[in-house]
């Protein structure tokens, strides 16, 4: 056999090759569907299930198909007996392997709590154990997972991206795993926060192709800041504002513009902060416990007319924006008490720092909705920006 007959043996046999793989491949898509999404609310005292599924022909390259996907429904006593449903109804295995993210409903969480849902997702094989949940406000998860976004192609993969980049702000709070809920719920030393997205504009007209066809979509969603619990069940929600100065005081180190009044006007000035920090102290005689924060920024505009050639406009600047934020960490502390929730981790730097104090007060309800915590501000500006001689 000369050389020629053998490489063209050889480019056959890779051909056929090919097309088996590829005969292989697109039965076993036509067997299986790929789940982006997971929807998870209760309605009528059944679990009402929903799966937003990968369109594979719109989610390749150049693709023209604007619909990214598509969703099924169905109720059930638990969450496995909704999703052999589903399966029945589209005689395809659903792959929870391929999930972006797990949406649980308001209604849900506040009346059953966490913990059926988790038992559910930390049991499934299935479900990757790193995928964040998220909690819908005032709307349902399947009217989430339906809607057209001009970002992404499906509402999964764009809350991915919305998490992903308020990490800049949020750090790795965002991060809500099952495993991760699940530890804080079994250590019981600090309350849980679940980042929660809301659903704006017309929601009937988010749900079909219009929505992404002009340049003003009639509905859109946004990442609004962390659901608060109360143990296993949904208590509050934060406002952005107060999201952002929780994960402050949480030690997260932000990138995130913060404006502050004028000393002798209703106008404003803004810094963007290069680093922040925090440290959370506990003492004992009587409990008690001390937050100071740290932020260095550069003054990013100015309205107040200051003289900043002069070292005392610079410290005036210093002096109202640390009042500024510490009178947002006052408020969101307040809130947190009234609510009897501890979302700032009191009950675990008493842990950590006075084990023997913590064994003492940990059986004692609601012993931190009357504790002080004292704190203070320190900012530094690293940069005035161009000032004028």
């Amino acid at each position: 056999m000369n050389l020629s007959k053998l490489r063209l043996i050889t480019i056959l046999f890779v051909l056929l090759g090919s097309i088996i793989v590829s005969y292989i491949k697109t039965k076993q898509l036509n067997e299986v569907e790929l789940v982006s999404g997971l929807g998870i609310d209760q309605l009528d005292g059944q679990y009402a299930v929903t799966l937003q599924i990968f369109n594979p022909s719109a989610n390749q390259k150049n693709a023209v198909d604007p619909t990214g996907g598509f969703t099924y429904t169905q109720m059930g006593r638990t969450i496995p007996e909704a999703i052999e449903k589903i399966r029945k109804e589209t005689l395809k295995d659903p792959i929870l392997d391929t999930l972006q993210v797990v949406t649980l409903s308001e209604g849900l969480v506040k009346e059953e709590g966490l913990n059926e849902t988790l038992d559910f997702l930390v049991r499934n094989p299935r479900v990757p154990a790193s995928i964040n949940t998220i909690v819908i406000k005032g709307q349902s998860p399947e009217s989430f997972l339906k809607l057209f976004t001009p970002q992404e192609k499906l509402t999964a993969l764009y809350t991915n991206t919305m998490l992903r980049n308020s990490k800049q702000v949020w750090g790795n709070l965002v991060n809500s795993s099952s495993e991760r809920i699940r530890s804080y719920l079994t250590d019981k030393t600090s309350d849980i926060i679940i980042p929660y997205v809301e659903i704006h504009g017309d929601i009937d007209k988010g749900m079909s192709k219009g929505n992404i066809e002009s340049f003003s979509p009639a509905s859109h969603v946004s990442l609004e800041g962390f659901a608060t619990f109360k143990r296993e069940k949904l208590y509050s929600f934060l406002t952005n504002e107060e999201s952002n100065t929780l994960a402050l005081m949480k030690g997260v180190d932000q990138v995130v513009n913060i404006s502050a009044p004028c000393a002798d006007s209703h106008d404003e000035f803004t810094i963007e902060t290069i680093s922040t920090s925090s440290s959370l102290k506990a003492d004992t005689q009587p409990v008690s416990f001390r937050l100071k924060v740290k932020i260095k920024g550069n003054l990013e505009q100015i309205g107040c007319g200051k003289d900043l050639t002069k070292l005392a406009s610079r410290k005036t600047l210093q002096s109202q924006l640390e009042k500024k934020i510490k009178s947002n960490m006052d408020a969101v502390i307040k809130k947190s008490q009234e609510d009897g929730t501890d979302v700032l981790g009191l009950k675990d730097a008493l842990y950590r720092q006075e084990p023997k104090l913590w064994k003492k007060k940990k059986n004692e309800k609601d012993f931190l909705s009357t504790v002080n915590v004292n704190t203070s501000v320190h900012v530094e500006f690293i940069r005035f920006g161009h000032v004028k001689q």
